[in-house]
């Protein structure tokens, strides 16, 4: 599944997913996140919390909260391990937001080959009145492959998100803006908009385009993905989603379920492709803290 977030944080999203596969199938980053991995990856415009640094740095300034995370994603075929750990603030007095985050990931996809990679980042948003947001994203990224390709740099992501009604938004973003000249980690701009027509249910349709020249063999990547989200009650929320992954060249549909409380919640996700060469499955779970606000 990809949402992408070209690079670790980006699972290009949905495009965003195949783990340190080939060049030919997929960035860096096959991961959006486990709450947007479960909604196909699309949550662009309403890129709250951990999802923000991942999918849209200006998202994070939507809402007022304080949450950690601990993440766990694992890819079938590629026998793909990713470990994430995020911390994102937006409860300043000053209104900016922020966050930090690290991912690690490591992948075995055929005998005696290892490939693996480091992402560390920080994301700041600022909230332009209220209904406009600005964010961006500077991130450190390494990785190595089999092939001997090694990869280590400085890039950024940037993007912004427009409220124009309390259940509408709009969200733009700029992946890997600064070109590492690897196809691990493309170049690419996504969009997408949130509806939440009630307090307890989202409807998120998101694109992501590459624009770096991609390996031989293969035209530059277009994702399509869309999901929903209904929250019970305030203990449970489902999330449901799917689409196309440009990366992957395949179909794909995915699902999840959160556990929530006051103080945290606990989420797991599935996704699964349907069609294409590699048919991968992906699982993530993860738990968030709910930090009180001072």
């Amino acid at each position: 599944m990809r949402t992408p977030t070209p690079g670790l944080g980006l699972f290009l999203s949905t495009a965003a997913l195949s783990l340190l596969t080939t060049p030919a199938h997929a960035t860096f980053g096959d991961t959006p996140g486990v709450r947007a991995l479960g909604m196909g990856g699309a949550l662009r415009a309403a890129a709250t919390g951990d999802a923000g640094p991942a999918l849209n740095p200006s998202g994070m300034a939507l809402v007022h909260t304080y949450v950690a995370e601990a993440a766990y994603q694992y890819a079938r075929l590629d026998a793909a391990h990713t470990t994430h750990f995020s911390i994102v603030d937006s409860t300043s007095a000053s209104t900016i937001a922020g966050g930090l985050y690290y991912t690690y990931l490591t992948a075995t996809p055929g005998p005696g080959v290892k490939r693996s990679g480091h992402e560390a980042g920080v994301s700041l948003a600022l909230p332009m009145g209220e209904r406009f947001s600005l964010g961006g994203t500077m991130k450190y990224a390494s990785a190595t492959a089999a092939s001997g390709q090694d990869t280590k740099g400085f890039t950024f992501d940037a993007g912004a998100t427009l409220r124009p009604a309390s259940m509408l938004s709009f969200g733009v973003v700029g992946y890997n803006l600064k070109n590492l000249q690897d196809p691990r980690f493309a170049q690419a701009v996504g969009g997408g908009l949130a509806l939440n027509p009630v307090s307890d249910f989202l409807v998120a349709v998101d694109v992501v385009q590459e624009l770096s020249t991609p390996p031989a063999g293969r035209d530059k990547a277009f994702s399509l993905m869309a999901g929903a989200e209904y929250v019970f009650a305030k203990a449970a929320s489902l999330r449901a989603g799917g689409g196309r992954d440009g990366w992957r060249q395949s179909e794909y549909v995915s699902g999840g379920l959160s556990l929530l409380s006051e103080i945290g919640a606990l989420d797991i996700s599935v996704g699964h492709d349907l069609s294409g060469s590699r048919q991968e499955t992906f699982l993530g779970v993860s738990a968030r803290l709910f930090v009180p606000s001072p």
